[in-house]
């Protein structure tokens, strides 16, 4: 089997409204399994088909990776990926700055 660790993780939005990391078909395939089954479709089962071919090595981690975000982006549940915030970067404070 070859790695299945997407090449970047797909953020979304569960029940809860907690935002996930999606890394891999593994984390896809999980995901998608507790999908409630009264909203599942065409697109669910095509990212659903795409993961386990992607585990099998029938399809490219990325062609699955590709599925899932479709899938997620057509249900609402994507969300942009977050923004790192450099810990260099500071808000200077008021008053005078230290020499």
């Amino acid at each position: 089997m070859t790695a299945t660790n997407f090449s970047s993780p797909i953020f979304v939005k569960d029940a809860d409204q907690a935002i996930l990391q999606i890394a891999s078909v593994a984390d896809a395939l999980g995901f998608l399994a507790r999908w409630p089954e009264q909203r599942r479709g065409p697109i669910y089962n095509t990212a659903m088909r795409a993961c386990h071919a992607a585990r099998e090595d029938r399809l490219s981690v990325d062609g699955a990776r590709n599925a899932f975000a479709g899938f997620a982006r057509s249900v609402g549940i994507r969300e942009a990926d977050p923004v790192s915030i450099d810990p260099w970067i500071v808000t200077p404070k008021r008053g005078r700055m230290p020499l």
